[in-house]
């Protein structure tokens, strides 16, 4: 999954930057038996908390970039 990328490219000295409304993923609510569960709120949620990965939606991330 692309959470474990963004992970592993922190870890080998990387800036990351994690775009929250481009994750994909098939994780979902049945896949983790979680009724209810945004998989992409859910690991921007952990990103955001660890204060070392950037998270961001897409138009955040293109208005940073202009």
């Amino acid at each position: 999954m692309l959470h474990f990328t963004a992970i592993a490219a922190y870890d080998r000295g990387y800036k990351v930057t994690f775009i929250e409304d481009a994750m994909g993923t098939l994780g979902n609510e049945e896949a983790y038996e979680i009724p209810g569960l945004d998989i992409r709120d859910f690991v921007s949620t952990v990103f955001h908390w660890s204060n070392v990965i950037e998270v961001l939606d897409f138009a955040e991330y293109k208005k940073a970039s202009e």
